[in-house]
């Protein structure tokens, strides 16, 4: 299959998720359009929060690209993850995308979301329309919540979390909780509680213990120790420990190496290890080695170092 730079811009991966499986990741918004700077953000630093939703890309333009990656995955695909790359629910047209998609394809459409913005009423409107969705809850005090998220200035915690209450109480899919913990930041005993109260308060179907695996946007980010990891799984004994690295195998839909793993690596910085598999297919690890120096080289790969690994993400 040729490339094609629309398919490229709306769409990329497969990528493995521990969440969603063989994840088609689905940007409706630009780079770094964000209601959040978030700390710990793999994308790095936000220049200026927003919160007023847009329609940034055509419907039927991110659809059609959705449709082809998934035909060029062979249909090895679990969940359309509408995530972007800042905050989805920012595209003022999110809820006609996932209506349209659901309309011509059968699988499973999901949202990952920092759920700043489920305070607004159509908001909860458009998010209905997906099967899974999954907002990030870090903080469970208004001074932390500003540590951490950096948010726009009309953004509270109590905004944030009573919105989601209301998503949640007429939410008929799943909703499934990811809790990103930073060293220092929110691994408390008196923070993982505070956190506890706000997550039990939505019920939700599955909740996920994370931290920051990849380079975060400021480089004094760590991930918490083991111990208060193990503190947090015990304080939420259903939760899923995902603070670990993640393993399996990508799914290129372009039929270059190079050019598949520099669509992944914008969106989803990759260790060593990963760019390398990409790049060798399981074959000449000497080729691929030599071909990621040279796109470093060439200055369409950033090499970062990050909790003793190397990792690659696209300029």
């Amino acid at each position: 299959m040729a490339k094609d730079d629309r398919m490229t811009q709306y769409v990329f991966g497969p990528v493995p998720s521990r969440r969603f499986g063989n994840s088609l990741g689905v940007n409706p918004i630009p780079m770094k359009v964000c209601s959040y700077s978030c700390v710990y953000c793999q994308l790095g630093r936000t220049k200026r929060p927003e919160i007023e939703r847009k329609q940034y890309f055509e419907t039927k333009e991110v659809v059609s690209s959705i449709l082809r990656a998934i035909d060029a995955a062979h249909g090895m695909v679990d969940f359309a993850t509408f995530m972007g790359d800042g905050e989805p629910t920012l595209a003022l047209n999110l809820g006609e995308m996932a209506q349209a998609l659901r309309g011509v394809w059968d699988g499973k459409i999901s949202l990952i979301t920092n759920g700043s913005l489920f305070f607004l009423s159509d908001v909860r409107k458009d998010a209905m329309r997906f099967n899974v969705v999954s907002p990030t809850i870090a903080v469970g005090d208004e001074r932390t919540f500003r540590k951490i998220h950096r948010a726009h200035k009309k953004i509270t915690l109590e905004l944030v979390s009573n919105g989601l209450r209301q998503f949640s109480v007429d939410f008929s899919g799943e909703l499934w909780i990811e809790i990103m913990l930073v060293r220092d930041l929110n691994d408390s005993a008196e923070s993982l509680k505070s956190i506890r109260d706000i997550v039990e308060s939505l019920e939700p179907s599955r909740i996920y213990l994370n931290a920051p695996i990849r380079p975060p946007s400021e480089p004094w980010v760590k991930i918490p120790s083991r111990e208060s990891i193990e503190l947090a799984l015990e304080l939420l004994p259903d939760a899923i420990d995902m603070t670990r690295p993640e393993e399996g195998e990508f799914i290129a839909i372009s039929e270059s190496k190079i050019e598949a793993l520099l669509e992944i690596a914008k969106n989803h910085p990759l260790r060593e290890d990963q760019a390398m598999e990409i790049l060798s297919d399981g074959r000449d690890a000497l080729r691929a080695a030599q071909r990621l120096e040279q796109l470093v080289s060439e200055g369409k790969l950033k090499q970062t170092e990050y909790e003793g690994r190397k990792f690659f993400r696209t300029i």
